[in-house]
C-alpha cells in the first residue's frame, strides 16, 4: 500500500524538480511517476524486511521525450528508501549509462529535496587487480618467478615493465584509483587484461592487496548507496553468479530496466555456452606443463597430493577425449570456408551426429571440473587457516592458477552438458551451432548452444528473486500492444503495463516520406542505384544527414557509386570510433559544412543528434534480422513445426522495433524537425506494411506513387 508520507515525498520531489528547472509538468511523465508508485507500492515484507509472495513488475512503454529517468527516478527512490530496498537502475547501452550517471541523477539531486547516495557499478574486468600487478612488476623485473600469473612462453619486455611500474607509482600515490575508465593514458586490452582479475581467481579477504583492493573498495561503495548505476550486461552476469557477487542480492534490490527492450536478448548471451576444441585442448596441455610447479607449491601433505593427483587423472582423460572429438570434428572444420563459416543444426541426425562425439567427454569433463573445485576449496580453506608466512605465499602463488583453470573448465563443461540435454517438446529447442575460426594464429572450431527464448531465464534468475521491477523503453509494443515483449521475457499478461506517448507533436514534426524512385529493397542492384540517386538529387548538402544501412556491403557499394564531390562530404561508421565519429559531425556542422553520416545498426539507437545535427535521416531498408542467426533459425523451425508463423511471430516484430528505435534519432527536442525517407517500398506494398506504420509515430506521410519501368 502507498502510504501518505511516500505519496507526500514524490509529489514534494516532483514539484522541487519542476520549479527548480521551470519546467512544466508533463502529462506522460506523471502519468508514468504514479504508475511505478502503485506498482512498487504492492511489494510485500515480513517483519524483518523480506519478500513474501511475488514480486510487482510493471512495464512501461515511454515515447521519445516523456523524461524517463526523472518519471522512475523521483518515484522508484522514495519507495526503495521506504522499503529499506537498493535501487538498480540498469541501462543497455554506455551512452545512456554515462548520461545517467553524469546528467540525470545529479540534476535530481541538485534539483530536489530527495537525499541518497548514488554510485556507478561495473564488473571486475574495470578494475586492477594489485596482487597481480605486482606479481606482475617481480615477474618482469627478474626477481621472481610468479609462476600462477604467466604462460610459459612469456618473455620479459622492457616497456611493458616500464607501463606496470608507472601504474603501480601512479596507485602508490593515490594519483590513480585503479579504475581502468580514470587512466590518463588508455592501456592495450591485451595488457589490460593481464592487471585484472575474475571472481574464480581472486583470492578475495585472503589476499595480502586486499585492504587497498580498487574493485572491493568500490563494493564497499555499493554497500552504503542507496541507488546503483549498472548495465543490464552487470546485471546479468551476477545473476549467473547467483546474484549479490557483484551488486546487492535480487531479494534485496528493486531493479530498474532502462532499454528494456534489450533484456531477453541480454539474458540469452549471459545464459549460452561456448566450447573452443583446440584452444581447449592447448589449455590442457599447458596446465599439464604447470602440474609439476603446482605440485611444489601445494606440497604440503598427503590431501594435496590426492587431490592434484585427482586433477591429473581427470585431466588426461579429458584431454583423451577431446583430441579424439577434435578428430572427429575435422571433416565439419573442413565443410565450413571463410564465406560461409557457421552452421546452425537443426535436423536431429545433424544434432546426434554431434552429440555421439561430445557424449564422451561429458564424464571427464564433469569430473575434472568437480576435482578442481575439491582443490580450490582446499587451497581456499588451508590458506584461512595457515600460520607460516612461506606457506601462505605459496597458497597465495597456487589460487589465481586453480582458479584460471576453473574459468576456463566451466563453460567447456557446460557446453557439453547443455548440448546433451534433451529438448522437451513443450518448450523450444536449444539452439546449436557450429563456426570455424581462422585468423593468423589460430584455426579452430567453436561449438555453441543457448536457449532460443530468455522467458525461463528471467522468470527463474530474475522475476521469481527481485523484490520488484520496472521495465521501461520507447519501444516495447507492437501496434500498441505488449503482448510480444511480454512473451520474451518471461512476464505474466496481468503485468502492470502502461504506454505513454511521446509529447511531440509528430505531424508537424516529421515528413515521412516514400519518394517514386524507391524500390522494393529485395531487388539488391535497383535498390542500392535509388540510394545513390536520392543522395544525390534530394539531400541537401550543408544539412545534417544520417543514412542508415542494414548491410555493409550495401553501405560501401553506394559509397562508391557517388560522385567526388557527396563522398567529400560522407563519413563512415568505420572510419572512426563511434564517439569521434559523432564530434566530427557535430565540429562540421558548428563549423558551418554540411554532414553525412552512413551508418549501420550501431547508429541507430543511442546516439543523439538534436537540432540541426539531424535534418535528414534516410532508412535504407526495413531491418529484418539475417535468417541464418542460429537463434533466430531455430526457434522458426520450432514455430513452424507448431503450425506458427515465425515471421509474424519473430522476424517482423523484431524489425519493427529496431525500425522505431532508428526512427527515434530525428526528433530529440520539442522543437526538432526534419524528414525521414523510407527507401524499402515493401512497407507500402507488402501486407505487413500497414503493422509497421500504426507501429510508428503519428508521422506526416508523402507516399509518392512509383516510377513505371
Amino acid at each position: 500500500m502507498l502510504s501518505d508520507t511516500v505519496k507526500t515525498t514524490i509529489q514534494s520531489a516532483y514539484s522541487h524538480y519542476l520549479d527548480a528547472r521551470e519546467l512544466k509538468s508533463r502529462y506522460g511523465q506523471k502519468h508514468m511517476l504514479a504508475q511505478i508508485a502503485r506498482s512498487l507500492s504492492r511489494m510485500q515484507v515480513d517483519d524483518e524486511g523480506k519478500k513474501i509472495g511475488e514480486a510487482p513488475i510493471a512495464v512501461i512503454e515511454a515515447g521519445t521525450g516523456t523524461g524517463k529517468t526523472v518519471g522512475y527516478a523521483l518515484s522508484a527512490i522514495p519507495m526503495a528508501q521506504a522499503f529499506n530496498k537498493k535501487l538498480v537502475i540498469a541501462t543497455a547501452t554506455v551512452a545512456l549509462q554515462e548520461q545517467v550517471v553524469n546528467k540525470d541523477i545529479p540534476d535530481i539531486i541538485k534539483n530536489t529535496n530527495l537525499t541518497f547516495k548514488a554510485v556507478l557499478a561495473k564488473g571486475r574486468g574495470r578494475y586492477l587487480c594489485t596482487h597481480k600487478l605486482e606479481q606482475l612488476i617481480q615477474f618482469y623485473s627478474g626477481t621472481v618467478v610468479a609462476m600462477s600469473l604467466f604462460e610459459e612462453t612469456m618473455a620479459a619486455d622492457e616497456a611493458t615493465l616500464n607501463i606496470y611500474n608507472e601504474l603501480m607509482t601512479d596507485f602508490g600515490r593515490g594519483e590513480w584509483s585503479g579504475d581502468r575508465d580514470q587512466l590518463a593514458e588508455k592501456v592495450d586490452d591485451k595488457l589490460w587484461q593481464t592487471l585484472t582479475s575474475t571472481h574464480r581467481e581472486c583470492l578475495n579477504r585472503r589476499c595480502p592487496h586486499f585492504q587497498n583492493c580498487p574493485f572491493f573498495e568500490a563494493r564497499n561503495e555499493l554497500e552504503e548507496a542507496n541507488v546503483i548505476i549498472a548495465n543490464h550486461d552487470l546485471v546479468m552476469a551476477d545473476l549467473s553468479l547467483g546474484g549479490g557477487a557483484i551488486l546487492p542480492a535480487p531479494e534485496d534490490t528493486i531493479y530498474v530496466f532502462d532499454e528494456g527492450h534489450h533484456l531477453p536478448d541480454k539474458a540469452l548471451m549471459h545464459f549460452a555456452s561456448q566450447l573452443t576444441a583446440k584452444y581447449m585442448l592447448n589449455q590442457f596441455e599447458q596446465w599439464k606443463k604447470q602440474i609439476p610447479k603446482l605440485r611444489l607449491e601445494l606440497a604440503y601433505g598427503e590431501k594435496s597430493e590426492y587431490l592434484m593427483d585427482q586433477v591429473v587423472d581427470n585431466l588426461n582423460a579429458s584431454q583423451q577425449h577431446l583430441s579424439f572429438a577434435w578428430q572427429a570434428l575435422q571433416p565439419w572444420y573442413h565443410r565450413l570456408d571463410g564465406d560461409n563459416n557457421t552452421l546452425t543444426l537443426l535436423q536431429p541426425e545433424q544434432i546426434e551426429e554431434f552429440s555421439a562425439i561430445l557424449e564422451p567427454l561429458h564424464q571427464p569433463f564433469t569430473q575434472l571440473f568437480l576435482a578442481i573445485i575439491a582443490l580450490d576449496e582446499s587451497v581456499r580453506k588451508r590458506l584461512s587457516s595457515a600460520q607460516d608466512i612461506e606457506e601462505k605465499d605459496h597458497l597465495q602463488n597456487a589460487l589465481p592458477v586453480i582458479g584460471r583453470w576453473l574459468q576456463r573448465m566451466e563453460p567447456a563443461k557446460g557446453l557439453v552438458t547443455n548440448w546433451l540435454q534433451e529438448d522437451s517438446p513443450d518448450y523450444a529447442p536449444m539452439a546449436r551451432w557450429i563456426e570455424r575460426v581462422d585468423t593468423p594464429e589460430s584455426q579452430d572450431l567453436i561449438l555453441n548452444t543457448s536457449p532460443v527464448s530468455a522467458n525461463h531465464v528471467l522468470r527463474s534468475y530474475l522475476w521469481n528473486r527481485c523484490s520488484a521491477a520496472i521495465v521501461t523503453s520507447a519501444t516495447l509494443t507492437i501496434e500498441g500492444k505488449f503482448d510480444r515483449f511480454l512473451n520474451q521475457a518471461g512476464l505474466k499478461h496481468d503485468s502492470d503495463v502502461l504506454r505513454v506517448d511521446s509529447p511531440f507533436d509528430y505531424q508537424q514534426a516529421v515528413i515521412a516520406k516514400i519518394p517514386a524512385f524507391a524500390v522494393d529493397a529485395a531487388k539488391k542492384s535497383e535498390h542500392t542505384t535509388s540510394l545513390i540517386e536520392l543522395i544525390e538529387n534530394n539531400l541537401p548538402e550543408e544539412t545534417g544527414n544520417l543514412v542508415l544501412f542494414s548491410s555493409r556491403a550495401q553501405m560501401y557499394e553506394t559509397y562508391e557509386g557517388l560522385s567526388q564531390k557527396w563522398q567529400a562530404i560522407v563519413t563512415l561508421q568505420d572510419d572512426l570510433p563511434k564517439s569521434m565519429l559523432i564530434g566530427h559531425h557535430k565540429d562540421r556542422m558548428e563549423g558551418g559544412a554540411g554532414s553525412t553520416l552512413f551508418g549501420l545498426a550501431s547508429l541507430a539507437e543511442g546516439v543523439d543528434l538534436p537540432g540541426n545535427y539531424l535534418t535528414h535521416l534516410v532508412i535504407a531498408k526495413l531491418p529484418f534480422g539475417t535468417p541464418d542467426d542460429p537463434i533466430t533459425a531455430t526457434l522458426s523451425q520450432w514455430l513452424e513445426q507448431k503450425r506458427l508463423n515465425p515471421f509474424q511471430l519473430v522476424t517482423l516484430p523484431s524489425a519493427i522495433i529496431r525500425l522505431v528505435q532508428a526512427c527515434g534519432r530525428l526528433v530529440r527536442n520539442e522543437n526538432d524537425t526534419g524528414t525521414i525517407w523510407f527507401m524499402d517500398r515493401r512497407i507500402v506494398e507488402k501486407r505487413y506494411g500497414k503493422s509497421v506504420i500504426r507501429s510508428l509515430p503519428n508521422y506526416k506521410w508523402e507516399i509518392e506513387a512509383p516510377k513505371r519501368s
